[in-house]
């Protein structure tokens, strides 16, 4: 199942506060734990990343491995993908690898140290 899409930006700043965080070179994955029967993701690039055409294209590419990767989304987390100045510039293998990577240890480290 898709995992829904987080909007409001008081819910961006619930998840980067009282989530946990994983960095990785290319994201970085903040997850944290709902109440909910249904999975929710956010993505953000910030200037730091670049120009607007970089920034959209950096959100475009954490889009597309979150389709790729919908069946690892269990329902009852929040996750925000957080783009990097190396984003942009990473081959999608990398990238790839960064983003199963910091999917599983966020959502593995929120698991065992919940709030």
């Amino acid at each position: 199942m898709f995992p829904k899409t987080i909007k409001k930006r008081a819910m961006f700043l619930n998840v980067t506060r009282q989530g946990t965080s994983v960095r990785t070179k290319g994201i970085v994955a903040v997850c944290r734990r709902l109440d909910a029967p249904y999975s929710l993701v956010g993505y953000t690039a910030s200037r730091k990343v670049g120009s607007a055409v970089e920034r959209n294209f950096a959100k475009r590419r954490m889009r597309a491995l979150v389709r790729e990767f919908c069946d690892k989304f269990l329902p009852g987390y929040a996750f925000v993908f957080i783009a990097n100045a190396n984003t942009v510039g990473m081959r999608f293998a990398d990238l790839k690898a960064d983003f199963v990577y910091s999917l599983t240890k966020s959502r593995d480290s929120e698991t065992r140290y919940a709030r």
